[in-house]
């Protein structure tokens, strides 16, 4: 009986050791885990980390909108003139995408221009009385006044240059020039024009 007795107490005392041991072993396990150690499951704000930061930082940049004034602008070619009146210059410039009518205007306001940066505009001095388009020709009605008079070389340079600039539009078809509403042989008597001239 006393052998008994001890035996249980032996297997009890067992028991205890074991239940203190696998309860280390479960608050290490424990402590592992809470210190976000191997095989813990990553917090709210572990998880998210620089996914968290992303959004703050997109946001942060701009955002790019579709500008309307620069859907309602197109890129041209306006023509000039070097000062030598020897070769020609070309240039981009936007102007507003309007109706084909006020494309042209626009073009011949820019044809008008010195650009500054070494071409000449032949056109600067001419008075534009009228500009219109009716099915595919463009009709021009200018004054020259004495200071735009030229010899032949500028006079075929002005014509090329306002060949080169309206006809790079597929709606235009021809040009007649006009001094002054009158259906003339030449702007200054030197280069002859054609009513219209076509393409």
């Amino acid at each position: 009986m006393h052998k008994t007795g001890q035996a249980f107490r032996v297997l009890i005392a067992s028991f205890v050791v074991l239940a203190a041991l696998s309860g280390c072993g479960a608050q290490e396990k424990t402590n592992v885990d809470t210190q976000g150690g191997v095989g813990a499951s990553p917090t709210a704000n572990e998880s998210s980390g620089k996914q968290d930061n992303e959004p703050e930082e997109s946001a942060n940049e701009p955002t790019p909108v579709p500008s309307s004034a620069a859907a309602d602008q197109m890129e041209i070619t306006i023509y000039a003139t070097d000062a030598e009146l020897e070769k020609t210059l070309e240039r981009k410039v936007a102007i507003p995408n309007a109706g084909e009518a006020d494309i042209v205007k626009s073009a011949l306001a820019e044809l008008q221009k010195d650009a500054g940066d070494g071409s000449v505009s032949l056109w600067k001095d001419v008075h534009i009385l009228a500009a219109n388009l009716n099915e595919g020709i463009v009709t021009v009605d200018i004054h020259i006044p004495d200071e735009a008079r030229l010899g032949a070389p500028g006079e075929l340079q002005m014509v090329e240059t306002l060949k080169s600039t309206l006809f790079q539009f597929s709606f235009v078809e021809g040009i007649d020039i006009l001094v002054v509403g009158e259906a003339v042989e030449s702007m200054m008597g030197h280069v002859d024009l054609e009513h219209p001239i076509l393409r």
